[in-house]
């Protein structure tokens, strides 16, 4: 299963084998073998590499759930036995959230639970809740996440959404601190050219269903699934965005860009931290969670970030 999951990931079998350390023809063996075993097919083999049948992809479900399962019952019986817990440990993070959390959480992780091996994973949020769902991953921080009985969510921050904006796009501003002294009406900031990320991502839904709830629409002029490259046009005065401080603290810091409120309404957000709520978490998993609103709050102090902890975390 794991081989199996490998090439699938990898999406070729050349790549999963020089990942694996193991020869090609081997790992081609082992998936033939498994093939005859189920008596059916479960890869189509292209000359762009490997594309999952239908039974594929139901044995990689299954595959990713079971291998779960089982390293969370070696944990188990270990942390029984009186050893460190460890294990893999697999987080999605949206950009925003990385830019704060993926190096003093790698380090803390390392230093202090030694035994656990992490991998961080950033991707817009609609990916990353893809990928918690599909079991990619074991947790991961969502934006608007979807009210299911499938995922077990907490709150971690709360933050005002801005417009962002190249200083000589908004020429007539005081700034102070990076921040327009004035706002602007939500209304005002929906006839501007807007790049934002596409659907279903958490941002562009949020304030999506914030346009419709005032009774307009957003002039979206272009949808852009990158944070660093929308950055680079609104820096570049191609267009305005919407963004959390956090988002683009760099930035305002460097002047690039400025904040300015959004006003009647303010726009608003709260991040989550979840998992799915039909697997058991792991020892590793939950220590990894425990450190997190610490990072956050030394983050938030830190840089100065106009956001706070949520009450619960």
């Amino acid at each position: 299963m794991s081989y199996f999951l490998s090439i699938v990931d990898h999406r070729s079998v050349s790549a999963a084998a020089a990942r694996l350390g193991i020869a090609q023809p081997s790992l081609s063996d082992v998936l033939g073998k498994l093939e005859r075993e189920l008596d059916v097919q479960l890869m189509v083999r292209t000359p762009r590499g490997t594309r999952l049948t239908e039974a594929g992809a139901a044995l990689a479900r299954h595959s990713r759930d079971i291998l779960h399962n089982v390293d969370v019952a070696v944990q188990e019986v270990r942390n029984l036995g009186g050893t460190n817990a460890g294990g893999a440990v697999s987080i999605g993070l949206p950009p925003s959230m990385a830019l704060l959390l993926s190096v003093p959480l790698a380090e803390t992780v390392r230093n202090d639970f030694p035994a656990v091996r992490l991998r961080i994973i950033e991707s817009m949020s609609g990916y990353v809740l893809d990928w918690l769902t599909s079991g990619h991953v074991d947790i991961a921080c969502l934006y608007d996440p979807p009210d299911s009985d499938q995922l077990v969510v907490k709150p971690l921050l709360n933050e005002e959404l801005y417009l962002v904006t190249a200083p000589d796009h908004w020429p007539s501003a005081e700034v102070v601190d990076g921040v327009a002294v004035e706002g602007c009406s939500f209304s005002d900031v929906c006839k501007l050219p807007l790049v934002l990320p596409s659907r279903p991502h958490g941002l562009r839904e949020i304030i999506e269903r914030h346009a419709r709830s005032a009774g307009t629409a957003t002039n979206v002029v272009m949808e852009v699934d990158s944070l660093a490259q929308i950055l680079k046009l609104v820096d570049r005065a191609s267009a305005y965005t919407i963004l959390s401080h956090a988002a683009c603290f760099d930035a305002v810091h460097d002047g690039r860009v400025i904040l300015v409120p959004i006003e009647k309404p303010a726009l608003k957000r709260t991040a989550y931290l979840a998992r799915r709520g039909d697997r058991p978490a792991s020892s590793a998993s939950l220590q990894v969670e425990s450190v997190i609103g610490t990072i956050l709050e030394e983050a938030i102090n830190r840089f100065n970030l106009r956001a706070q902890l949520a009450a619960t975390r």
